[in-house]
């Protein structure tokens, strides 16, 4: 099974109780990833303050680094800190940029629905991000629930699994599931409701043992749960899925890609960052980078 490619890590931190929950999740975590360099660092909006921007940074730092001796266990990692005056998103992007890094970790706050940072992460950083729920306390690995379409991306997202299943001494339950919508228009078919879909359920099982055979995936064991959404939307399906099952770990397929491609494929990924987390959430990102505005038209 291939090497996690998680290797230069950006972990955001508030500067509130928050972070101690997200700290000792990561803490958590960290054996499992081949980390050499993690980037931590704060964003700060214009204060009214007596102190000068550079005492009130060093502040800062100084609270970050007790943080980190506090709660993580890091050993042979290169540390990085840094502060930034300004707006959250633009900050957070431009240092995952320079720091070259390939996963950032942010808490995920319950109840802050249409959050423009964890959208903008999404949708614009070619890091993968693993969102932490806010108060999260939950620091074992038992079930991953994976959402699939059947192309190239989901084997990739796979693979990423099956290395923290490995690293996790592999004793994980994984749920794969490809969930679809009967189109509206299905009664001309001349099929009931049932019939049809139990004829979509049998083609998409058949893609499933495709994609399996075309990704080299056969190794793996793996099954797959096919449902409509009935109703309801893809993410809300995901949602709704997962906290049925009690998954502790999410993992979605969300293509790095260039800005003006993005809102084009983001439609998912927007609507899951936007509720209300159920579990840690991993948005795993193409590592061979940004998709292009004709191949993001050709994939909807």
């Amino acid at each position: 099974m291939q090497e996690l490619p998680f290797h230069r890590l950006l972990i955001g931190l508030d500067l509130t109780s928050s972070d101690s929950n997200l700290l000792n999740y990561i803490d958590h975590v960290l054996p499992y990833i081949p980390a050499t360099s993690i980037h931590f660092v704060h964003v700060y909006p214009s204060l009214l303050t007596d102190d000068s921007k550079e005492e009130l940074e060093g502040k800062m730092t100084k609270a970050m680094h007790g943080l980190v001796e506090q709660h993580l266990t890091i050993d042979d990692v290169e540390l990085h800190y840094s502060i930034h005056e300004g707006s959250p998103s633009e900050e957070i992007l431009k240092t995952a940029s320079s720091h070259k890094a390939d996963l950032i970790f942010i808490m995920n706050r319950v109840g802050l629905k249409g959050s423009a940072l964890l959208q903008d992460l999404a949708n614009k950083s070619n890091a993968s991000l693993w969102m932490v729920p806010e108060g999260y306390d939950h620091f074992q690995f038992t079930k991953f629930y994976i959402p699939l379409q059947f192309n190239a991306h989901n084997a990739h997202t796979l693979r990423l699994a099956y290395g923290l299943d490995e690293a996790d001494k592999g004793y994980n339950l994984f749920v794969c599931e490809h969930l679809y919508e009967v189109p509206s228009g299905y009664h001309y078919s001349g099929k009931s409701l049932e019939e049809y879909k139990s004829i979509l359920e049998e083609q998409r099982q058949h893609d499933f043992h495709r994609f399996v055979e075309d990704n080299n995936l056969g190794a793996l064991g793996l099954t797959c749960n096919v449902h409509s959404v009935d109703g309801m939307s893809t993410a809300e399906s995901i949602y709704a899925q997962s906290r049925k099952m009690g998954a502790d770990l999410i993992l979605i397929s969300a293509r790095g890609r260039s800005n003006v491609s993005s809102f084009l494929l983001g439609s998912v990924t927007n609507e899951l960052v936007l509720m209300d987390p159920v579990a840690p959430m991993i948005l795993v990102k193409n590592p061979k980078g940004n998709m292009g505005l004709w191949q993001a038209i050709q994939e909807i």
